[in-house]
């Protein structure tokens, strides 16, 4: 924990210091502060470009790695995630319809606008495999539901009257963190909140749920009601997520089970918050590397998400540890 502390200090400081200009930390911390005698220009790129997009990313991650740890648990499926059972398609689809047609809708309902798209989406699935069938099916259904959303989702773009580019398809199919500006930290911030308590809610009744669903019945657990309660909570951390950046893959996926290999446990209460922080220093590390890797041009983050996020599942993957169970 102080190690991984650290390295998410590292990686602020460095989202915040690298770019054109590149600062200094004494720079950083002088914009961030107002002290006298620093430049207008730093003051003005700090705390407006840098700081919204790096806290907008820091929130985006945590939530999705909290997501992430939710699915699996709650789906007993190590390849649950919302990139691939199509929720964040899903939600993406709706809240790109309404802002490529600048439909009648306010900016604030947007999260909720995606929730009950994922929601639909995510049950869609649900509906299609069982809970009890190979974790491979479910990702086969999940991608090919995936694929068509996101056709759906660059027909209404192109589609749209007023199209926006490569960047609106950039955001809207792979994600992107380069439109984040304070309104959007202040459409997610009240969403954020919904983080720490579903921590301290959730952890129980997921590590019940995993000691199978006869005994959790035995200890008075309502099963389908609580799986339906996770599950919809899972989503509602990814429907924040979507409406600002966009479906960021991978790091839902990921992060959990880096926690559990790093820490050898699959406790929830546990996990959920040591993946919020990881999928916090993953997202910023890849947004990072999406301004300065190709400057000046900018690559979208989701598509540094998958290089950095696709190798690790790969080893995990190879490691066998989706035929592993950590003790509790």
């Amino acid at each position: 924990m102080i190690v991984l502390a650290c390295v998410s200090a590292g990686v602020v400081l460095c989202s915040l210091a690298w770019g054109t200009p590149t600062l200094s930390v004494r720079e950083v911390v002088d914009a961030l502060l107002g002290s006298a005698g620093v430049e207008d220009s730093h003051r003005f790129i700090v705390r407006n470009l840098r700081l919204p997009r790096v806290i907008g990313g820091a929130l985006a991650g945590g939530m999705l790695g909290v997501s992430g740890a939710m699915m699996q648990d709650t789906l007993r499926n190590p390849l649950a995630g919302p990139e691939l059972i199509g929720v964040s398609a899903g939600a993406s689809l709706a809240v790109a319809t309404i802002v490529a047609f600048r439909l009648p809708f306010p900016g604030v309902a947007l999260p909720i606008a995606a929730l009950v798209a994922g929601l639909i989406t995510g049950a869609l699935i649900l509906a299609l495999v069982s809970l009890k069938t190979n974790p491979i099916h479910m990702l086969l259904v999940g991608a090919a539901l995936t694929a068509l959303i996101n056709a759906l989702v660059i027909a209404v773009i192109t589609l749209a009257p007023n199209f926006g580019g490569v960047s609106i398809i950039y955001r809207f199919l792979v994600g992107s963190l380069s439109d984040v500006q304070w309104d959007e930290v202040r459409l997610a911030a009240p969403w954020a909140i919904a983080l720490p308590v579903v921590i301290l809610l959730a952890g129980r009744p997921l590590n019940v749920l995993k000691l199978g669903d006869e005994v959790a019945g035995g200890l008075g657990v309502g099963v389908r009601r609580t799986r339906a309660a996770l599950f919809a909570a899972s989503v509602l951390l990814v429907a924040p997520v979507v409406a600002i950046a966009g479906p960021i893959g991978f790091i839902a996926l990921v992060s959990p089970h880096i926690v559990r290999r790093l820490l050898r446990t699959s406790d929830a209460r546990v996990v959920m918050p040591v993946a919020a922080v990881t999928g916090a220093v993953l997202v910023l590390a890849a947004d990072t590397a999406a301004r300065l890797a190709l400057h000046p041009h900018e690559v979208a983050v989701g598509l540094w998400t998958a290089l950095l996020g696709a190798p690790v599942l790969l080893v995990l993957m190879q490691r066998g540890v989706f035929h592993q169970r950590p003790s509790l």
